[in-house]
């Protein structure tokens, strides 16, 4: 009997199935145990998915499992596309289809696909096969899920057991961003902390040859005329509320020989406790070229004063002011009492708008995502606030931003005796 590789690429040649932007995210699945594809509508993220699959389990006898958020959406989604891959792929006498119950059987092997929805992903946890292990997984559309533990229950009643020799686990998931950067799939894959067994792949919607052109016609149409709408669909790309906070990011290292040359340096503390971190960063702000270069942090949480303070000292950092969160005088206080020089920062009516309008106005910031991998995650996936009734704020989310507000702090004194940003008032149309 011939291997699936085998009849396979005796049948049709891959490449010629696939789109040119696609043949990187292909070569990388034996690489990594999760493949994540995400970008713009019809880029052809499922599309090769639906290949990739029935190709895996052509060559090693596992069972597969596919899963949607809500069920009665599999038939016409998932299952179409693999059904699909198989027949692009020439093999279609190899399989057995069926829809009552939802599945597709490799013929050779015995193995099956199966197919469910995870309106209760904790129901996932019990799913067994008793000849063959489930050793592919497929999450499509993965921000249906409102959070990543969700996603996590799913991904831990497949990949738990030893396999056998010569088998290995995949997992595959693929989705269209959300719009909010604040979204958990958008933070944990719009990031630059990709763990080393993951292989995230964008596409947009032009990647994809296949398109009609009545498609494509309808896509510039949308660019015309809704830039942002197009962006966000066609691009991939996590729009926001349509404004973009911090275009002015540069995540790189920063050496030790231009660390040892700033000479205008700066340091905030923003206070915190039981889940709210305490976040410290220091700074050097270079006023000629309005660029601010941020080296280091500390964001622990459940840290005593005198703990911050240990820490401070131990670094050499005590010598310098430190502007902190002026909500906390007692802790100041104590902390000064340790020999750090520390103050409160001077807050106001509309203090926190200006200090971000400030930082947003520069040249450049500067984060060295190796020393400071929380600060250049808050600046990377903070986002506009949006009030009850969908509009935009003028300020950040109040969330996850413990090293901006450090940030603010520390580069008061240069924020300097701004009139403050009053805040838009929120109208009630005519209910007065």
């Amino acid at each position: 009997m011939m291997s699936g590789e085998e009849e396979t690429n005796n049948s049709v040649r891959i490449s010629n199935l696939l789109a040119s932007k696609f043949e990187e995210f292909w070569q990388n699945c034996d690489s990594y145990l999760y493949k994540v594809a995400k970008g713009g509508r019809s880029s052809g993220k499922s599309t090769t998915i639906g290949i990739r699959i029935p190709f895996e389990m052509m060559r090693t006898p596992v069972n597969a499992l596919i899963v949607r958020k809500v069920a009665n959406t599999l038939a016409e989604s998932v299952y179409e596309q693999i059904c699909e891959g198989i027949d692009m792929l020439g093999v279609g006498h190899l399989w057995k289809r069926s829809k009552n119950p939802l599945q597709l059987t490799y013929i050779p092997f015995g193995t099956k696909i199966i197919f469910r929805g995870a309106d209760d992903p904790s129901k996932l946890k019990s799913i067994k096969t008793s000849k063959h292990p489930i050793a592919i997984l497929w999450i499509e559309e993965l921000a249906e899920f409102k959070t990543e533990e969700e996603v996590s229950i799913i991904v831990k009643s497949v990949v738990r057991g030893v396999l056998p020799e010569g088998l290995r686990y995949s997992v595959f998931y693929s989705y269209n961003p959300p719009k909010r950067k604040q979204s958990w799939v958008n933070k944990v894959f719009n990031s630059a902390f990709i763990p080393e067994n993951t292989y995230v792949h964008h596409s947009t919607t032009y990647d994809n040859p296949f398109l009609s052109d009545e498609a494509l016609e309808d896509i510039e149409y949308t660019r015309e005329h809704n830039e942002l709408k197009w962006k966000w669909e066609s691009l991939g790309e996590a729009i926001g509320g349509g404004i973009i906070p911090f275009n002015n990011l540069t995540f790189r290292k920063i050496s030790d020989d231009e660390i040892r040359s700033f000479d205008n340096i700066r340091q905030g503390l923003d206070f915190g406790y039981a889940a709210d971190p305490c976040a410290f960063v220091r700074m050097h702000y270079d006023k000629t070229r309005r660029k601010l270069y941020i080296f280091d942090e500390y964001y622990k949480v459940k840290q005593s004063n005198r703990q911050i303070a240990e820490w401070l000292t131990s670094k050499g950092y005590h010598h310098t002011i430190t502007t902190a969160d002026s909500a906390e005088p007692k802790s100041i206080d104590e902390i000064k009492s340790y020999g750090v020089r520390i103050t409160g920062a001077s807050k106001g009516p509309g203090s926190v708008e200006t200090g971000e309008k400030w930082l947003d106005d520069l040249e450049e910031i500067i984060i060295d995502p190796i020393r400071c991998p929380h600060t250049a995650s808050e600046y990377e996936n903070i986002d506009y606030a949006v009030d009850r009734f969908s509009e935009i704020s003028n300020r950040l989310d109040d969330k996850d931003n413990h090293s901006i507000d450090a940030t603010r702090y520390g580069v008061e004194s240069d924020i300097g005796k701004r009139a403050p940003i009053v805040p838009d008032m929120v109208s009630f149309g005519n209910l007065m």
